[in-house]
């Protein structure tokens, strides 16, 4: 079944080498960077359709464009120059493996530097702390173009199918330090690069730019959300109606008290159509529902079951909640109620006085018409 549409996360109850100083005479930069960053799958469309050396699979954000513009028709030894890049890069964000939901904080990144003259490309190649090549190093880069545009784009290539979750954000992590870059450029074929000043989104020429944000430490980076593919015109609305708490007595001996109301409703739905989605309920506590003194994993805990109605919910797993069918000409609307309950144990029978907690936060993926 193809997924389509949105996930709602909803929580319920070097020194560089080679640069020499100055500013190289006629040649200007800048750095455009994208306003809204985004993940998606395969090359930006942005992109010529080939050469990029970016699959379909891969999984890949457009951060922005650098463009060295000389003043007249020649350039001369492009080159970049990245200063303290970590050599490993790592995204986090919840992930599907299998039909499971984990939150993976090293997922491997690289930022591609794709060189692109006449609206083809030149060249593809992995940005590396130190001295990258930008075009060709012997003769005029520019081969006829009037300008020299470099893509720069976030990868990850290991190409899991599914594997990115539609509606999710994902981020840099905190050790993951992308830094800063210049450009440089030499005036002729027996001449040494020179940096050339760049301007940051069209203002401020400086000698340095960020790759990604305003340059700041790896945790002030902005998340990048990766929203899927929109292809189809209905759109779904999650809302918890209701919840609360409940007497632990009250769960027991088989007793399954409702803690909250799910409503989904399906806007813009057409006639006669059913509609789903997949959803898993995920617990704070990695090894499964349990409830904390506090809400605090590190006190006491005892475990507690969670069902979606009558059908039991697996901790972080995906099920499926379909038979949405539209009601009027345009609309669907069901409400599910959760419901808990409690086995007798030691843990329980041990369990200190006190308020006990959990936080479930809820996936959903919708789907295309059944």
């Amino acid at each position: 079944m193809k997924k389509a549409g949105c996930v709602f996360l909803i929580t319920l109850f070097i020194v560089s080498a080679g640069i020499h100083a100055g500013n190289t005479t006629g040649y200007t930069s800048n750095y455009q960077q994208v306003p809204i960053l985004r993940f998606s799958y395969g090359p930006p469309t942005s992109l010529p359709s080939s050469g990029s050396q970016i699959n379909s699979l891969d999984f890949c954000a457009l951060l922005g464009v650098v463009t060295i513009t000389p003043n007249g028709n020649q350039l001369y030894k492009p080159n970049m120059y990245s200063l303290n890049m970590n050599a490993n890069l790592f995204i986090e964000g919840y992930v599907r493996q299998s039909n499971t939901i984990t939150y993976n904080n090293e997922i491997p990144v690289k930022i591609r530097a794709i060189t692109v003259l006449k609206n083809s490309v030149e060249q593809s190649v992995i940005v590396q702390n130190g001295t990258v090549s930008l075009g060709k190093q012997n003769g005029n880069a520019l081969q006829g173009a009037d300008s020299f545009s470099v893509y720069l784009v976030l990868v990850n290539d290991q190409r899991i199918p599914n594997y990115f979750i539609p509606g999710t954000t994902y981020r840099l992590t905190d050790s993951s330090n992308v830094g800063t870059f210049q450009v440089g450029a030499a005036t002729g074929n027996n001449s040494n690069p020179q940096t050339i000043d760049i301007t940051l989104n069209g203002v401020n020429p400086q000698i340095d730019a960020p790759f990604i944000g305003d340059g700041g430490p790896p945790s002030s980076t902005p998340d990048i959300p990766y929203a899927g593919d929109f292809e189809f015109s209905h759109r779904y609305n999650f809302s918890i109606i209701s919840h609360g708490g409940f007497d632990i007595h009250d769960a027991l001996f088989g007793h399954r008290p409702t803690i909250a109301t799910l409503q989904l409703e399906v806007l813009e739905a057409e006639p006669n159509k059913e509609y789903g989605v997949d959803i898993a309920f995920r617990s704070s506590n990695p090894s499964g529902f349990k409830l904390h003194l506090n809400g605090d994993l590190s006190q006491h805990g005892f475990d507690y079951r969670l069902y979606l109605e009558q059908q039991e919910i697996e901790n972080n797993a995906f099920m499926r909640w379909r038979q949405l069918y539209t009601q009027n000409a345009t609309m669907c609307s069901a409400t599910k109620e959760v419901k808990v309950s409690i086995d007798p144990s030691e843990e329980l029978n041990s369990a200190p006085e006190g308020l006990y907690r959990d936080t479930v936060t809820v996936f959903i993926v919708s789907l295309d018409t059944l």
